[in-house]
């Protein structure tokens, strides 16, 4: 009679902070992009990640940031892209 040895699942290792940082960060651009899609159109897309990634940039963030400043982020991006 073969023995099957009982399934244990891998651990699950902790998101480190800043692998957390850079998934807020996509979302928030993602979320941001999506709207300039469907608000202005495809040919804005391009100018709008470069306004967001560029406030990015500019921001000061904390060690470990909130949604609330991605949120900043994409309010920024939104007024650099409408002037």
């Amino acid at each position: 009679m073969m023995i099957v040895e009982e399934y244990v699942p891998p651990r699950t290792i902790p998101c480190p902070p800043n692998a957390r940082l850079f998934m807020e960060a996509e979302k928030e651009l993602s979320a941001f992009l999506s709207a300039v899609t469907e608000v202005h159109g495809e040919h804005c897309v391009m100018t709008a990640a470069k306004h967001w990634m560029q406030a990015f940039e500019d921001a000061c963030l904390p060690a470990f940031p909130s949604r609330e400043c991605f949120r900043k982020i994409t309010l920024a991006a939104a007024v650099s892209l409408s002037h």
